[in-house]
């Protein structure tokens, strides 16, 4: 049965090639080659390539809210640990991916924040999404004092996120994950290191 290639395909496709090779080595030749799509198709769905990456932007934070949701959710955990573990969760899809690819979010920044405003606005608007989804449960944590109560929540989530994202960088150059590793130990084993409740 011939397999139907629609839009969300295309997107699929060319996320996986872009978290692999970068947005800017990536040609539409190669998303359509991969998706076995015709030529034409690629600008039936999309008016530009800047129109694609947002779209592949927003498939890439739809599939995190997915992973994401289920552990911010979960109320069996600490506040705290579930941050924790929505880092850790992240760190071992790289692990699985052999330490490559990394963060869609951090590699566009990297790579297009400074050419696509509309790139750099949408990458903008979903970190600010993850920090306040972060900010949250840390705010829970200081509520039960697991965290210091002067910490300011919404600095502490930006500087998590900024931090993992350097981490992940190091990690894919170093071929390892042992930043990401260190990450989560100074973070979450010393300085936010679990404070009796009182």
């Amino acid at each position: 049965m011939k397999r139907i290639h629609n839009k969300d395909h295309i997107v699929q496709v060319g996320l996986d090639l872009v978290l692999s090779r970068g947005f800017n080595a990536t040609g539409v030749e190669a998303i359509l080659k991969q998706a076995n799509v015709p030529k034409g198709s690629f600008y039936n769905f999309f008016s530009s390539k800047e129109e694609f990456a947002l779209a592949i932007i927003d498939k890439f934070v739809a599939d995190r809210v997915e992973v994401f949701y289920p552990i911010f959710s979960d109320e069996s955990l600490p506040p705290l640990e579930r941050v924790k573990r929505s880092f850790e969760t992240m760190i071992a899809t790289f692990e699985g991916a052999d330490c490559s690819k990394g963060c869609l979010l951090g590699n566009l920044g990297q790579e297009m924040a400074d050419q696509f405003e509309k790139v750099r606005q949408s990458l903008e608007k979903s970190l600010q999404e993850w920090a306040r989804a972060v900010s949250g449960l840390l705010s829970q944590a200081q509520k039960e004092k697991t965290i210091a109560p002067d910490l300011d929540t919404d600095m502490l989530a930006e500087n998590l996120i900024s931090s993992f994202q350097g981490a992940l960088l190091r990690s894919k150059v170093k071929k390892s994950p042992e930043p990401l590793n260190d990450f989560i130990h100074l973070y979450f084993d010393v300085f936010l290191g679990q404070r009796e409740a009182k």
